[in-house]
């Protein structure tokens, strides 16, 4: 299998895959980034786009990976995966994309503004229950996996961001909502995955499917009993799932997501396909 590039969320450091990365080692070299404004790497400005940061990525992968890699975007990280792909034809295998949107929804837009407020008055405590409901599916009326312990963590490490940290957030947030939708153009034609938690609040399960919508050869699910934060709630099933989907295996039958859909490409403009299941991987 071709490497795995994993490029991560507002929140995701280069080391901090754990057990998605491991469970790729198993299959394939795996490289992870810290991109401008992410984790160690300097703080960027809001200006500079996920252009700029794609061929940041471009740039790192011309060298330590020359050949074609399959590349997993998550969340934020999504926007940089899908710009690159599309931007450099013949460099990628085939594309996984995590808790994405073709666009930045009204109400996602009021909570990014709402946690900037906070951030910008150190109101952390408000700041830290904003992001985690904006993230976890927190009814007590769905099951999510390990939502308890996720919460207890992503917590913690929202209390001990510094304030480097909480400026490079402020940043990449700026540049979501600059950037408010996939960047027009041609399409992605690489065979590509769409996924979310079935409860993801955030990127909701529609709106996944709407950007899936926007690939040439996609295929969308929803994971069972997950939301925004799969890659921590499900981690196993999510590397099985990618693999699968990398390798070119079948995705008929999996038992923790619902059935693996063939998505109809359509213009940004058109009415939302209704997808057609498929066996094909």
């Amino acid at each position: 299998m071709a490497p795995v590039v994993l490029v991560g969320g507002a929140f995701q450091h280069q080391n901090a895959w754990g057990r998605l990365e491991q469970g790729f080692l198993e299959s394939a070299t795996v490289i992870t980034v810290d991109l401008p404004g992410w984790g160690d790497a300097d703080r960027l400005p809001a200006r500079y786009g996920f252009d700029f940061l794609a061929e940041a990525l471009d740039q790192l992968l011309s060298k330590v990976a020359p050949s074609p890699v399959n590349v997993l975007g998550g969340s934020y990280g999504s926007a940089v995966a899908y710009q690159w792909v599309r931007d450099h034809p013949g460099r990628a295998e085939r594309l996984g994309l995590v808790g994405t949107m073709s666009h930045l929804a009204d109400h996602v837009r009021a909570r990014v503004e709402r946690t900037l407020v906070m951030a910008e008055q150190g109101r952390r405590a408000e700041f830290v229950d904003c992001v985690i409901e904006t993230m976890l599916c927190v009814s007590p009326l769905v099951t999510v996996s390990r939502r308890s312990a996720i919460a207890r963590c992503l917590s913690r490490a929202l209390y001990d961001m510094t304030p480097d940290d909480l400026a490079k957030y402020k940043e990449n947030s700026q540049r979501l909502l600059s950037c408010s939708r996939l960047p027009g153009g041609p399409s992605v034609h690489v065979p590509a995955l769409v996924t979310t938690g079935e409860h993801d609040p955030l990127s909701t399960p529609a709106l996944s499917r709407e950007a899936a919508t926007r690939l040439a050869d996609a295929r969308f699910t929803t994971f069972k009993d997950a939301d925004h934060l799969v890659h921590l709630e499900r981690p196993a099933e999510l590397v099985d799932l990618m693999t699968r989907f990398f390798r070119g295996d079948t995705l008929a039958g999996l038992d923790y997501c619902h059935p693996v859909e063939r998505v109809r490409h359509r213009a940004p403009m058109d009415a939302l396909p209704s997808p057609r299941p498929s066996n094909e991987p």
